[in-house]
């Protein structure tokens, strides 16, 4: 089972220890970022999974889709504190993230997210970023379970444990190449324990400066995932799937201290399910995500934000398509 699983991310782990083993304390240099966002979201079971389509988050986080679609503002404070520091290898920034996301109206939706992260300078041009992020206990929504054959609908909750590698390249003085890898766990409450799932994730980002002010990306990731429930004739509930995801951006200075971010987002996700009988059998969903955000720097430390998503998922199940639309604002203090 899934739960037994957990050295996949021992790797992960151990890379992260040995890069904050090897900064030295006695030039360390501590700061610290505070932030808030307040949004509002027309579907609150899909908020959580929306929010983190961004290739630096979690793509690929499930979602339910129930009949009834609710609104609500969402806050979602967060931490994060930073070392920096000089290693025998180059400069080392370690950081510490808690980001909490708090529903006003729908409080079972609550939930943290806490991160781990080591980046690593290993020459001008060359950097690693080690991460590890957990996000525990999180509230997807109502669902039939499968285990006890009657189709009872049970709170469906899952927690993530997610390790990512990333490899930073800067070529000649415009373009910037990243490599990322993902390896983690979803593991789910005992109703839906058949949903436990390894998954991994491979794929480059790019992104090229045209001036000072102006920069666009380009990324493709390709992701797997392998449930416990795979061959399970006695569920007929296998999640495991294929992603294809790929993202452009653009990032553009409008004045000194106003900015304006463009992000389109599409995904691809087919189960690979072969269970006669079962939901995800020749299922493929298809996502196209939009999001635009305004960022006003009021000083070297503090910046105000305002920002639009939409996001439209359709299937080959048309229960499980669904519309969120986001609108956000908020801002952040560095001291």
């Amino acid at each position: 089972m899934a739960r037994s699983r957990t050295p996949i991310l021992f790797f992960f782990v151990v890379i992260l220890a040995i890069l904050i083993s090897l900064s030295s304390p006695a030039v360390a240099e501590w700061s610290a970022i505070t932030g808030s966002h307040m949004t509002y979201t027309d579907d609150v079971f899909q908020f959580s999974a929306s929010r983190r389509q961004k290739f630096s988050e979690d793509p690929s986080q499930p979602t339910v889709v129930p009949v009834e679609k609710k609104s609500d503002i969402v806050w979602d404070p967060s931490l994060e504190l930073i070392r920096s520091s000089t290693s025998s290898l180059g400069p080392t920034e370690v950081s510490a993230k808690a980001h909490g996301f708090l529903y006003t109206s729908n409080p079972v939706f609550n939930h943290a997210d806490y991160r781990l992260q080591v980046k690593q300078g290993l020459s001008p041009d060359t950097a690693v970023l080690v991460r590890y992020r957990y996000v525990p206990n999180m509230f997807l929504g109502p669902n039939f379970e499968r285990r006890t054959g009657t189709r009872l609908i049970e709170d469906e909750r899952v927690t993530s444990h997610t390790g990512r590698m990333e490899v930073e390249q800067k070529l000649e003085s415009k373009w910037v190449l990243n490599l990322i890898g993902r390896g983690g766990l979803r593991l789910y409450n005992e109703a839906f324990a058949e949903r436990d799932t390894t998954f991994w994730t491979v794929g480059p980002h790019v992104s090229y400066a045209f001036s000072d002010r102006v920069t666009a990306s380009l990324g493709y990731l390709f992701e797997r995932g392998y449930a416990d429930g795979a061959g399970d004739t006695r569920f007929n509930d296998d999640v495991s799937y294929r992603q294809h995801i790929m993202s452009a951006g653009l990032d553009a200075g409008l004045t000194e201290q106003l900015s304006l971010h463009l992000l389109y987002l599409y995904r691809r996700k087919d189960f690979t399910s072969e269970l006669i009988g079962d939901t995800h059998l020749n299922r493929h969903d298809d996502t196209h995500q939009g999001a635009a955000e305004l960022r006003y720097r009021v000083s070297q430390a503090a910046m105000l934000t305002l920002g639009v998503q939409r996001t439209q998922r359709n299937s080959t199940n048309e229960t499980r398509s669904f519309q969120d639309t986001q609108v956000s604002i908020g801002g952040q203090y560095r001291f």
